[in-house]
């Protein structure tokens, strides 16, 4: 099958050179105007393997494996003195980043980080999914239990534990408690808080290959919250979470959700690619700031375009995002908070991640042609038959 989208390969190329720009030294930046962190190294090493730039890894890898070890170390220390690590978001989101982006090196299996994944696996799987809501669609709460399942799958894999029945309890729980939409939660209407907080689990029960998941209702539920741009963020512009969580679970529907929502991908891909910024790098959105007449009027139109719940979602989003403090972003990955429209690693992998699944969702022989991750958690693929 043809490409279909605008010259693709010279995206890539311009993501390759974005993603240079953050570089210092061994180290990575979220933007060209932020610190270092860890959560920036691995998102690069993210985007290396994405575009297939394994030389780039491979003259790398020694450096860039101590750096990320230590780095979770320092951060172990940091987040332990504030209290549980068990429930700890920013810590257990670099502990996983930081699991797949060695793998990516190839040097996990040396040390796969043992006594840092071991100290985080439950006794009671039923409570703790229980008391973090993630039956119940909190918010937040899917990103909990994804941390759980790479965790457990890590330590049967990697560890040599026997976590196959928590597991399947793990799946079981989950699967009891979802509602009709496909996801979890107790709203009447579809909302974008349901598939964004459930993609989680979507990752931990593709890898599983869990059966029995309604994917085919989850994907066309989503569909339902696509503006007429193909983007499905709560505010006009998408976001890099929101556009890949819900082309994830459309895609991972397979060929039958696929065919249905084929014209949504490609509008999706489309936009999507023509919203890269001069720098070869993506953003948030380019439709927050500034507070524009013709801004104003594009969030007004996309609270009114949607309905029930979703309605609800974006009007409250579209008047919380004009507060001052909304400026810019704020998030643990750097002290730096970058503004709505400016490109940063994040959303850079996560746009062209959003992309590479659409191009490999209409043509499967162009698996080769991505680096998707043969690990648990974001970035996974299933054609990559890891089973």
């Amino acid at each position: 099958m043809k490409n279909i989208f605008i010259d693709i390969n010279k995206t890539k190329a311009d993501y390759y050179q974005f993603i240079k720009s953050c570089r210092i030294l061994e180290e990575f930046r979220l933007t060209p105007k932020s610190e270092v962190s860890p959560y920036s190294l691995c998102f690069a090493i993210f985007g290396y393997h994405l575009l297939g730039y394994n030389n780039k890894i491979r003259e790398n890898k020694d450096s860039w494996d101590v750096i990320l070890r230590q780095q979770l170390k320092f951060k172990r220390i940091e987040r332990k003195q504030l209290g549980r690590l068990d429930r700890d978001k920013p810590y257990l989101q670099l502990l996983t980043f930081t699991l797949s982006a060695l793998f990516i090196l190839d040097t996990l299996k040396v040390d796969p980080l043992a006594k840092e994944v071991l100290e985080l696996i439950p006794d009671n799987i039923v409570r703790e999914l229980k008391q973090s809501g993630a039956l119940d669609g909190i918010a937040r709460s899917g990103n909990y239990a994804m941390f759980l399942g790479i965790l457990l799958i890590h330590a049967r894999d990697y560890l040599g534990l026997d976590t196959d029945e928590t597991l399947d309890t793990w799946a079981r729980l989950s699967l009891d408690s979802i509602n009709q939409f496909g996801f979890w939660g107790f709203s009447k209407t579809m909302s974008h808080l349901q598939f964004q907080n459930g993609y989680h689990q979507y990752e931990v029960m593709d890898y599983l290959q869990t059966e029995n998941t309604p994917w085919d209702k989850a994907a066309d539920n989503v569909a339902l919250l696509a503006d007429k741009d193909g983007h499905f963020a709560p505010y006009p512009g998408g976001g890099g979470c929101y556009d890949y969580d819900a082309i994830y679970i459309i895609t991972g529907a397979g060929p039958k959700a696929i065919t249905r929502h084929r014209e949504l991908l490609i509008r999706t891909a489309q936009t999507i690619l023509t919203e890269q910024n001069a720098d070869g790098g993506f953003c948030e959105s380019h439709y927050i700031r500034p507070r524009t007449v013709k801004n104003l009027s594009r969030s007004a139109k996309h609270v009114f375009s949607a309905q029930g719940e979703a309605r609800k979602e974006r009007l409250r989003q579209s008047i919380t995002l004009l507060r001052p403090k909304h400026n810019r972003i704020h998030t643990h990955w750097s002290e730096y908070s970058r503004q709505w429209d400016e490109s940063d690693l994040w959303d850079s992998w996560f746009r062209m991640l959003t992309v590479a699944r659409i191009d490999v969702a209409l043509d499967p022989k162009r698996i080769s042609k991505w680096g998707f991750i043969d690990y648990p958690g974001i970035g996974f693929h299933s054609l990559l038959g890891h089973k």
